[in-house]
């Protein structure tokens, strides 16, 4: 096995969200992410071949904005911290980055041809980047992010239809318990999170903005809806199928999604499951009870108190910790960021 990055062998209570940190630590934290994001900016071209380097991006065919974002090396060190100062409204790192995400989407249509298009759309932690990787290689290029907002599907989708590419776009769905808990799952291997209110937001406008394309079907668009259900293979559903599908899923208001989202993150607080394998990091928990409805924060922040305490009274015994610990215990998650 290969040894784990050294961001993950930090022992588990031990380990700091972003906002946990001193002003002046943040500061200098999304000092050196910009300064690394601006230089990327400024030889853009070394940029995009860095990009299509990265195992996961298909030789630079698949677009996906957090993989991007492993190119600063800062990030890569603790990729928790680095995308939760992404986030942060007084750092520029993101700026820089959505610049090259432009002309990376532009390289990826330039190569495709006229080859298809796949665009994947959907919630956070809907297995989308899994079913990328699994196809991407039978498209010309390949678009993985939430696509919730209409304007910015719209405007995606147009700029491909001028490369005369067929295009198709695939929703992809989970209940809200499941996708928190895969992305509990992914923060382990990937140290990236996603801040629970955002998480509500997509998930809340994705059906909408799918059905919104029911009149591009008309024209071309190839549409296609997948459900993950937790055990199973899943679900697949075609173009007018995938439409009446959608149109019968239940649909909820962007607060009743946040309840749901919230309610199933502190049930795995209160209950963490038994299997070795999940551990789901001190630092990630941290930084996602910050997006709690302030009433459940109090609750949230005693649940991780204890389980902190818990912890570190076990290292100090020298029983088996949870992976990363450093008082033997097994080793943390496969390294790399894997999607």
């Amino acid at each position: 096995m290969t040894l784990a990055r050294a961001w993950q062998r930090v022992p588990w209570h031990l380990r700091r969200s972003y906002w946990e940190l001193e002003e002046t630590d943040r500061r200098a934290f999304r000092s050196a992410l910009e300064a690394e994001a601006a230089a990327w900016a400024r030889e853009d071209e070394a940029a995009l071949d860095a990009y299509a380097a990265l195992p996961d991006s298909l030789g630079g065919q698949l677009f996906n904005a957090d993989l991007l974002a492993t190119l600063l090396p800062t990030l890569r060190s603790n990729p928790t911290q680095g995308y939760e100062a992404l986030e942060d409204p007084g750092g520029r790192a993101a700026i820089h980055l959505h610049a090259l995400g432009k002309r990376l989407r532009d390289r990826a249509l330039a190569r495709a041809e006229d080859r298809p298009v796949l665009v994947l759309m959907g919630g956070q932690a809907t297995s989308k980047t899994t079913g990328a990787a699994a196809l991407g290689w039978s498209f010309g290029a390949v678009f993985d992010a939430p696509h919730t907002d209409p304007e910015g599907l719209a405007f995606l989708l147009a700029r491909i239809r001028r490369t005369g590419s067929e295009i198709h776009l695939a929703y992809a769905d989970r209940d809200p318990a499941g996708a928190v808990k895969a992305m509990l799952e992914r923060s382990e291997r990937e140290g990236r999170y996603v801040p629970l209110d955002r998480m509500a937001r997509t998930h809340a406008r994705a059906p909408r903005t799918f059905l919104a394309q029911a009149p591009e079907a008309e024209r071309g668009l190839r549409l296609y809806y997948i459900r993950v259900d937790e055990g199973t293979s899943g679900h697949l559903a075609m173009d007018q199928e995938a439409l009446a599908q959608v149109r019968a899923r239940p649909g909820f208001p962007e607060s009743a999604v946040a309840y749901q989202l919230q309610t199933a993150y502190l049930a795995l607080l209160r209950n963490p499951p038994h299997d070795p394998e999940s551990w789901y990091p001190r630092d990630v928990l941290a930084g996602l009870n910050r997006t709690l409805d302030p009433w459940r924060q109090l609750e949230a922040e005693h649940l991780l108190r204890r389980r902190v305490e818990a912890m570190a009274q076990r290292g100090a015994e020298g029983a088996p910790g949870p992976p990363g610990t450093a008082d033997g215990g097994p080793e943390g998650p496969r390294a790399g960021l894997d999607r």
